[in-house]
């Protein structure tokens, strides 16, 4: 959730924006139905450690101890901060082992302090360093959002205190759950609004998947199946196509060239399967190659140009730089293509006269 609409008495928005603590405090955390929620919200705060003069900003998540639970974290020291930790408003920090190594020289920082916006905190953990392609879980520090006093506070004097800075992730047992899920969230609601006065809670279109997401869904607007393959769809079907018709045209080239050479093995007693049979096991061949060097040459090329897309200090995994189901279905789908592209011409030319295959004739 990273979004939600308050109404007044009359039913028109007043603002879209991220929740407060109130809403987040009243009708997230009572939910019984997902495994876990948590609540967060971003910033970039000065960052250095005692007996330096000097300072950089980093990308720092005010957070609670659920997020340890709905996101997968690799820790390489220590621990999160806990629910205890969370309630107090302790200050301390997991930090990433990119920012450890940067202040510390080691990710063996667990125990150190660290400065930060003029306030002390204690590393209690170093977690591997987290993309910023996974734009939810990112960062280089992570607080309890119970240590920033101002996070806390909530604006009665506009939208009787429901909005705020906060986004919020469910983590849901399994698919079933979805949809009662959100019956109970509408439910926590419902008592919400009735609490206040002259204003309502609307979620508009959140929560939404992680499908939703990909499809265009940001809980303002809705994305749907039909929207993103005019879109989206459309651009990935284009880019599938046209190297699959590069590959049949190249192969429908060579093949001509090599029409005579099945018009002479048939003139030496060569039977049509055997020379289908040896074409397509040529193409097969060629085809996995291919497929092998632009895989390869792909990784290559991103780590070449990886600065056009995206900022200097993002770190990309093998298992987000590729799906191996995306891999094998397009590679399926040109592997299809090409040995059609070359079979159907070898069979036809194999049943061809042999005065006609030798002259190069349709």
């Amino acid at each position: 959730m990273s979004s939600l609409q308050a109404c007044g008495s009359d039913g028109h928005p007043i603002n879209n924006g991220g929740m407060s603590h109130k809403v987040v405090r009243e009708c997230l955390y009572p939910l019984q139905t997902p495994e876990a929620v948590t609540a967060f919200t971003s910033g970039d705060l000065p960052v250095n450690v005692h007996g330096q003069q000097f300072y950089d900003k980093y990308a720092i998540k005010f957070t609670d101890d659920g997020f340890w639970k709905v996101f997968d974290f690799t820790f390489l020291a220590g621990g999160p901060f806990t629910h205890t930790d969370w309630e107090s408003g302790i200050r301390k920090a997991v930090i990433s082992d990119k920012l450890a190594r940067r202040l510390f020289g080691t990710v063996e920082a667990v125990g150190q302090t660290l400065r930060m916006n003029y306030a002390d905190y204690r590393i209690c953990g170093v977690v591997k360093e987290v993309s910023r392609a996974a734009e939810s879980s990112y960062g280089d520090v992570w607080i309890p959002y119970t240590a920033n006093a101002s996070l806390l506070k909530d604006n009665i004097s506009y939208c009787e205190g429901t909005t705020g800075e906060f986004q919020a992730c469910i983590l849901s047992r399994s698919r079933s759950d979805f949809e009662a899920i959100r019956r109970e969230m509408l439910k926590l609601q419902s008592t919400f609004n009735a609490s206040l006065t002259g204003t309502k809670l609307d979620y508009m279109h959140s929560p939404f998947t992680q499908w939703q997401a990909v499809l265009g869904t940001n809980g303002f607007s809705e994305g749907t199946v039909g929207e993103w393959l005019k879109s989206t769809g459309a651009v990935i079907l284009f880019l599938l196509l046209l190297p699959a018709l590069n590959i049949i045209g190249i192969t429908l080239t060579q093949f001509r060239k090599r029409r005579s050479e099945i018009g002479v093995r048939k003139a030496f007693g060569a039977c049509s399967f055997s020379l289908v049979e040896q074409v397509v096991i040529e193409n097969l061949l060629t085809s996995c190659m291919g497929g092998l060097i632009g895989l390869l040459l792909s990784f290559g090329l991103l780590s070449l140009c990886k600065s056009l897309f995206f900022s200097g200090d993002v770190s990309l995994t093998h298992d987000m730089l590729i799906q191996p189901l995306t891999f094998v279905a397009a590679f399926f789908f040109t592997l299809i293509l090409n040995l059609l592209s070359a079979a159907i011409p070898a069979w036809r030319a194999s049943r061809m006269p042999i005065t006609e295959a030798l002259h190069d004739m349709e």
